[in-house]
C-alpha cells in the first residue's frame, strides 16, 4: 500500500476514532510491503503482507471468483458506471470499490483524478500510487466520513452497509446490491434489478436564535 493511504486505515473495533501505529518491515519506493498496525486504544494489530493490509480478524471472506471472473473484461464499463454512479467529479477524493467493482480501480484512479481503496479485489488488481488494497471482514477499515463514495457488490454480509454510511461523507454516495436494504434516512436516487445508489443524508446543523436583550 502507498504509504500516503495509510492515513485513511482505522481498527474496526467499537472504540473512539483513533489513528493507527504503524511498525514498519519493509517499504519500497514509498510502498508499504510489510508493517504491523496497531491501534493504540484497544491494542489490536493488523498485519500488511505483501503490501495488502489485513482487516479480517480470523473472520472468513466469502467470496465468488467466479462471478468476478465474468466482469475482468468489463474495467472500462465499470470504471464509466462507478465514476458516474458515484458523482466522481472531484480530483484528489477517495472513491471505495468493493469485490467486482475494484476491477475497475486503476481505470476509475485514471479517469477521474482519484485515490481508489480496493476492498476484498481479485486476485488480478495490483496496487498502485493510486489504488491501494485491503481485505476485510464485516467491518470497513476507514475514518469516519471520509470517502467521497462506495461501492460494494454482493459478496459482502448485508452489514457492510451499516459501516458504508458511516465511512462515507455527508451527500456522499453509496452503490449497493438491489438484495441488500439502502442505508436508513438516505436518498436513493435510483434502483435498477442489480443496485440502488444511494446518497448519505447532510449533518444537521442546529441555529438558535440569540435572545433580544
Amino acid at each position: 500500500m502507498f504509504i500516503e493511504q495509510l492515513d485513511l486505515l482505522r481498527c474496526v473495533n467499537a472504540h473512539e476514532d483513533t489513528w493507527l501505529v504503524a511498525s514498519f518491515r519493509t517499504v519500497k519506493n514509498r510502498f508499504v510491503e510489510e508493517a504491523t498496525l496497531g491501534c493504540p486504544r484497544c491494542s489490536a494489530k493488523y498485519e500488511i503482507a505483501g503490501g495488502t493490509p489485513d482487516f479480517t480478524l480470523g473472520e472468513s471472506v466469502p467470496l465468488c471468483e467466479e462471478e468476478r471472473a465474468a466482469a475482468s473484461h468489463l474495467r472500462e464499463e465499470l470504471a464509466t458506471r462507478a465514476g458516474a454512479y458515484l458523482d466522481a467529479t472531484r480530483p484528489g477524493t477517495t472513491i471505495v470499490l468493493g469485490g467486482l467493482w475494484a476491477y475497475a480501480a486503476q481505470e476509475l484512479a485514471d479517469l477521474a483524478d482519484v485515490r481508489v481503496i480496493a476492498l476484498n479485489a481479485p486476485s488480478t488488481v495490483k496496487e498502485s500510487e493510486r489504488v491501494g488494497l485491503v481485505r476485510m471482514g464485516t467491518q470497513i477499515p476507514l475514518a469516519p466520513n471520509s470517502v467521497h463514495g462506495l461501492a460494494l457488490d454482493a459478496w459482502f454480509p448485508t452489514a457492510i452497509i451499516d459501516a458504508a454510511t458511516r465511512v462515507v461523507r455527508p451527500h456522499g454516495r453509496i452503490v449497493g446490491p438491489a438484495g441488500f436494504t439502502s442505508p436508513p434516512d438516505s436518498i436513493v436516487l435510483a434502483r435498477d434489478e442489480k443496485y440502488w445508489i444511494a446518497e448519505k443524508p447532510g449533518e444537521m446543523i442546529s441555529i438558535q436564535r440569540s435572545a433580544n436583550k
